[in-house]
């Protein structure tokens, strides 16, 4: 049996645009993704695997995969 550590933090994953290094995020009034130099207001997963499926969704739609990235 393996131990799973238990963190009191959850992880956080932003999406960043590749070619402008900005963060994604989601307009609360329209609900678009936009971009943001902040990764404070940036679009926030807890897992890595919800923040990759994201970035592979919005691939699929704009043509441009945008980069998983850890906060600490």
């Amino acid at each position: 049996m393996t131990a799973k550590m238990r963190t009191q933090r959850l992880e956080r994953y932003v999406l960043r645009h590749e070619g402008t290094g900005d963060y994604l995020r989601v307009n609360e009034e329209s609900q678009e993704i936009e971009r943001s130099s902040s990764p404070e207001s940036a679009w926030e997963f807890h897992t890595h695997d919800g923040a990759v499926t994201h970035a592979i969704w919005i691939g699929e739609v704009f043509g441009q995969t945008p980069d998983v990235v850890k906060m600490i």
